[in-house]
This record gives C-alpha cells, sequence and structure tokens, in this order.
C-alpha cells in the first residue's frame, strides 16, 4: 500500500532544479579585466542593466568576489530583474551583495540602501529592505513562488552566489489525475480493512 502511494506520489510531483550563480562559469563571458551583458545563465535571464564583472585582482574593480572571481552588478545603477528563462516560476534562497567600489571585505558605515523583491505576475510576494556596505552581506531565502526577482539595491551594487531554485507547478489536470489517483488507493485500503 505505501509503496503504491510513494509511485503515484512521485509521478505527478514536479522536481525542482536549484542553481547556484556564481557568475564564474558563463558561457562566452568572464574575460579577465572586463565586464558583459549577461546572457542566459543556468536557465534564468537578466535585464540589460546587469552584467558580469570581475572583481578580483583587477587594476580598475578589484571590489572582490564572494567566491571565485566574478560577480553580478548594475553597473548603469539601475534596478534589475532576474526571472527563469522558460517563464517558470522559482523561490529565491539567498543571495551576497556588497557596496560597489569599496575594498574587498572593507565594511564601514557608509551604507547603500534600497530593496530585494519578488513578484509573482506582477504582484509583490515579498520584499526586503537592504543596506550595503564595504562587505559582503547574505540576504536569505524567502517564502512564495515568484516570477520575477527585483533587485534594487541601491546606485551600485555586486551580487554574488546568487540561489534560485525552479519549481513548476503542477497543470490542475495533473494535479486532479493525481488525486484520484490517491482516493482509488484510499478506497482500496478501506475495502482491504473491511475485508479484515
Amino acid at each position: 500500500m505505501k509503496k503504491t502511494l510513494l509511485l503515484i506520489t512521485s509521478l505527478f510531483v514536479s522536481q525542482a532544479n536549484a542553481a547556484m550563480l556564481s557568475f564564474d562559469d558563463i558561457l562566452g563571458g568572464n574575460i579577465q579585466n572586463s565586464f558583459g551583458d549577461m546572457p542566459i545563465y543556468k536557465g534564468f535571464a537578466f535585464s540589460t542593466t546587469l552584467k558580469w564583472i570581475d572583481v578580483e585582482e583587477t587594476l580598475s574593480w578589484d571590489f572582490g568576489a564572494r567566491s571565485g572571481e566574478f560577480a553580478l552588478t548594475n553597473r548603469n545603477g539601475r534596478i534589475g530583474t532576474i526571472t527563469e528563462q522558460s517563464g517558470e516560476y522559482f523561490t529565491f534562497d539567498g543571495l551576497w551583495a556588497k557596496k560597489w567600489f569599496t575594498p574587498k571585505e572593507s565594511g564601514g558605515d557608509d551604507s547603500l540602501s534600497g530593496t530585494l523583491e519578488g513578484y509573482n505576475n506582477g504582484t509583490l510576494v515579498w520584499g526586503v529592505g537592504t543596506s550595503l556596505n564595504g562587505s559582503y552581506e547574505r540576504y536569505g531565502a524567502q517564502l512564495g513562488l515568484i516570477d520575477e526577482l527585483k533587485l534594487d539595491l541601491g546606485n551600485q551594487f555586486l551580487v554574488d552566489d546568487l540561489s534560485l531554485t525552479v519549481s513548476p507547478i503542477p497543470e490542475p489536470s495533473s494535479i486532479a489525475l493525481m488525486l484520484g489517483g490517491l482516493g482509488l488507493v484510499g478506497f482500496m485500503a478501506a475495502r482491504r480493512t473491511k475485508k479484515g
């Protein structure tokens, strides 16, 4: 009985796909001492306001990465948005961010204020106030499926080690089929109990 229930559940539950975006393995990107437009990266699309950039041991931008050598920036000083390339819903599992134009892990009181927001079909699902300085700070996971992540962290910022998980929502017909299967399993269990 338990095996049957497990089989039915596994057939209809969509698998979530977690992605860690370190910006160190961008196909066609990651040129030392340079920056560039973000392509589709690990299944996610980025607004034109967001760029990849080398921030380790460079002549111009030695501001430090959380890991590796590259990070994400809004070099134009505008809001950046991230969506899943095929329109799937996803969850925000955390990121590290710091202020642009500050030495590595320099801390300080000179903060850059902004917000980190998740939207679902244009409706705000959650929002977090941010205050960045010269050291990377972690902003943790937030509850709720979103289809757009908005980075409005201030004039110029760096983001690294961004974690997102694609969570496809089953179609209504799949949910109905799964519930019907579970009902059938329950009916069979009740019938077996009555006979015994």
